[in-house]
């Protein structure tokens, strides 16, 4: 009979220890998909926060519209699309988005401190999803041969975690092109690859994919793209030639050690 209570101790302190583990497990879940849902709907307000081409056209003309001409007038007007995220925080450098996909986020530009944003919100507030950022030895201006975006892979479907569609072929043909509009100007990209890869430690020999971000020359240029071609999932038929702007955007992927998703694109 002793053993028999003694059994049954065991078995409810078991049974108390493994409620507690679910109600854990349920409460971080439940805390994770809560704060992806509140990361996305803030996300939203910034995106109603963009004036519209005719709202910053009137901010850059004489206000019935107008445009001067000439480059100035257009840099000039995709600043004045952001002037609100930009009052709220200089950081921001650019909207990235992929049509008929969720993507549709800010980028933010740090080169001073390139991962601040790794687990920061538009407030500069913890937030674990972060924003896509631009990798700090990149440059929009003067553009760097390569503009680096690195995002989140979320196991709630968000950030840059849609990235990972583009291992289906037939993904990438309905959504061919990216669109970064930056402070500095608007540009559409077509996506010339789709890599898996892996940051490679420091002392580790190796391509690097996030290597080349200005071309000394067409050699340097050329040698980066066939290492790119060599790594690619299939062939989109495109290619990049020197003088090109690429536009880099990488994710974590968790096929290997330190997986990485690459896509590749230029500028059109």
């Amino acid at each position: 009979m002793k053993k028999k209570k003694k059994r049954n101790w065991v078995l409810n302190i078991i049974l108390v220890i493994a409620i507690v583990c679910f109600l854990g497990s349920g409460g971080y879940l439940l805390k994770y998909y809560w704060d992806s849902w509140q990361a996305e709907k803030n996300i939203s307000a910034l995106e109603d926060m963009i004036l519209t081409d005719e709202e910053a056209a009137a901010q850059t003309g004489t206000g019935d519209g107008s445009l001067e001409s000439g480059e100035s007038s257009d840099r000039q007007a995709a600043s004045n699309r952001y002037a609100r995220l930009l009052e709220q925080n200089p950081d921001f450098i650019g909207w990235i988005q992929i049509e008929g996909t969720p993507i549709s986020y800010p980028v933010m530009y740090t080169p001073d401190d390139p991962e601040y944003y790794l687990h920061r919100n538009f407030d500069k507030e913890y937030e674990y999803s972060g924003l896509p950022f631009v990798d700090g030895s990149c440059s929009l201006d003067p553009r760097s041969t390569n503009v680096i975006v690195y995002g989140h892979n979320m196991k709630s479907d968000t950030m840059f975690s849609h990235l990972l569609d583009y291992q289906d072929e037939s993904f990438y043909k309905d959504h061919p092109y990216i669109t970064f509009n930056t402070i500095y100007g608007d540009a559409q990209y077509e996506i010339v690859s789709v890599i898996l890869a892996r940051a490679l430690y420091e002392d580790e020999e190796g391509f690097r994919y996030y290597g080349m971000i200005d071309a000394a020359s067409q050699e340097e240029f050329d040698e980066y793209m066939a290492n790119i071609h060599a790594m690619e999932l299939y062939d989109t038929g495109v290619d990049a030639s020197y003088g090109d702007q690429l536009l880099t955007l990488s994710t974590c992927e968790y096929s290997q050690e330190n997986g990485r998703l690459a896509i590749i694109a230029k500028k059109r």
